[in-house]
């Protein structure tokens, strides 16, 4: 029982010790917070890096598509997260969607948005100008694309324009098939 209250005495009197250090010493206390911050955020950031590491090592690859019969590389591909059967179009500048598929994919524009004149195979109409926040196909991922959106009628299949392909580190056409690399 001696040596429980002997034990008792010397952490209370450390304690207090402890106290009156701090309370002449601020400075330390605040050293050591900054200290353990600067601690702690490197540790996020290194885990930050992990991280993005780890998503370019699974999402930076090489897709290939096969031409179809038509000689059009139609694929399915993702626009923020929502599937979408879209043809690669270098000869489209942007991304282009109608309205219905832009809406399932998060993206909404309003009907004063629709003040670029475009000209399509079924004539010339005017879009509205969005950012997708992500176009991915298999395992390549680009953030941020370019796009236009067209009124429903003016449009029926997504088209992958040249704003996502130009993202790309390379693409190329050899023998009936699109190689893509990120």
């Amino acid at each position: 029982m001696l040596r429980y209250l002997i034990m008792v005495v010397t952490i209370s009197v450390s304690a207090l010790g402890a106290v009156r250090f701090m309370h002449d010493n601020p400075d330390t206390l605040d050293t050591v917070a900054v200290i353990a911050k600067d601690r702690i955020e490197a540790e996020k950031a290194k885990r930050g890096v992990q991280s993005i590491q780890a998503s370019k090592a699974t999402l930076s690859g090489t897709e290939r598509l096969r031409a179809d019969r038509r000689g059009h590389y139609v694929a399915e591909f993702k626009l923020n997260r929502h599937r979408v059967k879209a043809v690669v179009d270098t000869g489209a500048t942007l991304i282009a969607l109608n309205r219905s598929e832009a809406r399932r994919a998060g993206v909404h524009v309003a009907h004063k948005d629709f003040i670029y004149p475009v000209s399509t195979a079924n004539g010339t109409t005017r879009a509205a100008r969005v950012i997708v926040d992500e176009v991915r196909i298999g395992s390549i991922r680009v953030r941020n694309v370019e796009a236009m959106i067209l009124e429903d009628d003016a449009l029926d299949i997504v088209l992958i324009g040249m704003s996502f392909l130009n993202r790309l580190r390379n693409f190329e056409f050899s023998n009936g098939v699109l190689e893509m690399k990120l």
